[in-house]
C-alpha cells in the first residue's frame, strides 16, 4: 500500500516539490509587478491566462477564517496581495506547499497560507485543480529567467 502525505500520493508530492524548485530557481519572487515580469519575459503571459482560470479574489483578513473549502471550486482568496494577483498567487502557492499546507481535498487540492508571526487567520485559502500546478510548473520550466 502506497503511503500518502496530506492525502497526496508520491507522484503528486514530487510534482509539488518540482514547483517549489522551479519557483525558487526562476527568480519570480524578485519581481514586484506582473507588468515588469511580462515586459521582460512576454512568454510568461501564459501564466496570466492560466491564472485567469482560477478565480482569485482579495478579501479582508477577518473574513479568511469564514471560507468553507467545501464550497470552493478553482477559487483562491488572498488577504495579502503584492499589488498584483498573479505574483501573489504564485507566492501563496509556494508557501502553502513549503509549509505542508497543500492538502488533497476531494478531487482538488486545498491551498492554505498563514502568516506565521500572526494568528489572525489565513493570508490565502482556496481549492484548485492539481493539474493547474503542473501547467504552471511546465510554463516556468520552459523559460530562462
Amino acid at each position: 500500500m502506497m503511503q500518502k502525505i496530506n492525502g497526496l500520493n508520491a507522484n503528486q508530492v514530487f510534482q509539488l516539490y518540482d514547483y517549489l524548485v522551479i519557483y525558487e530557481e526562476s527568480g519570480i519572487q524578485d519581481y514586484k509587478s506582473t507588468q515588469k515580469l511580462l515586459k521582460e519575459h512576454p512568454e510568461l503571459s501564459k501564466l496570466t491566462t492560466l491564472n485567469n482560470k482560477i478565480v482569485c479574489k482579495n478579501i479582508k483578513k477577518i473574513d479568511s477564517n469564514k471560507i468553507d473549502p467545501n464550497r470552493l471550486n478553482n477559487e483562491i482568496y488572498l488577504t495579502i496581495n503584492k499589488g498584483n494577483l498573479l505574483l501573489s498567487f504564485l507566492t501563496h502557492l509556494r508557501n502553502s506547499i513549503a509549509h505542508g499546507n497543500a492538502v488533497a481535498h476531494e478531487d482538488l487540492i486545498l491551498i492554505s497560507d498563514k502568516n506565521p508571526s500572526k494568528s489572525l487567520g489565513f493570508t490565502a485559502r482556496g481549492r484548485m485543480k492539481f493539474a493547474l500546478i503542473n501547467e504552471i510548473t511546465s510554463i516556468l520550466k520552459d523559460i530562462i529567467l
